[in-house]
């Protein structure tokens, strides 16, 4: 199975410097509260190492990934489809690497008036009524602007960094022979080696790919983003 590790790490340095300092706490008078300047917002890096170690950009799979001499590979995803119970695309040899930089998020209000590309058409849904309530537009609602630091320089391409591997995707079964004996999940079998993923059953592959850098085989794909992105509707 697949083990994943998250860390999410929000920068709010001024709000840990006051503190730390808190014990020494002095009220501003005019002229310094006017030299204050900040806005309200939240600024993330985000990464995720699966199943992988990085050394100096360089990506090594776990030795848990390596496969056994049967082919068998422990670092795997299995997905499940709805109607296609009992099926599973297995995504074997899986481990990467993702880094997010310095995300910057922040509450806004979208703009009163609309731009010439406002198509209320894209704020129906099928039947034709509206998905915002009481009109088909977005106007005035509060958002979530979405950037990254615009002072980078030519060539810098740090914004997200990641790395993928999937050495074969295959389509595997459950056990035929398995028993179902839970009536509130009757595709969930009883032992959890006839689950479809755990079988390894299937030769062949059927797909594989790696995302990286050509500056290495195991390198990271550089990624920079440049304005910013506006979500709303929450």
């Amino acid at each position: 199975m697949t083990r994943i590790t998250s860390k999410y790490i929000a920068l709010l340095t001024a709000l840990v410097v006051s503190l730390a300092q808190a014990g020494s706490l002095e009220p501003l008078n005019d002229a310094e509260m006017e030299s204050v300047t900040g806005q309200n917002a939240i600024q993330l890096t985000v990464k995720m190492h699966n199943n992988v170690q990085v050394k100096d950009n360089e990506h090594v799979r776990l030795s848990m990934c390596e496969p056994n001499g049967a082919g068998y590979s422990p670092c795997r995803l299995g997905m499940e489809f709805v109607d296609k119970e009992r099926n599973w695309l297995v995504m074997k040899q899986f481990y990467g690497y993702l880094n997010l930089t310095d995300i910057r998020l922040e509450g806004v209000s979208l703009p009163t008036t609309n731009t010439a590309y406002y198509d209320e058409d894209r704020f129906k849904r099928a039947d034709g009524s509206c998905m915002i309530a009481g009109t088909c537009n977005p106007r005035g609602l509060a958002a979530i602007e979405m950037r990254y630091p615009s002072s980078k320089g030519p060539g810098q391409y740090q914004d997200m960094q990641t790395f993928l591997n999937i050495g074969a995707m295959v389509v595997e079964t459950n056990n035929p022979s398995a028993t179902y004996s839970d009536g509130s999940n009757p595709n969930r079998p009883d032992a959890v080696a006839d689950y479809g993923f755990m079988r390894d059953q299937t030769q062949g592959v059927a797909n594989a790919f790696r995302i990286s850098d050509s500056s290495g085989p195991n390198a990271n794909m550089q990624v920079r983003f440049d304005g910013s992105t506006l979500i709303y509707g929450f």
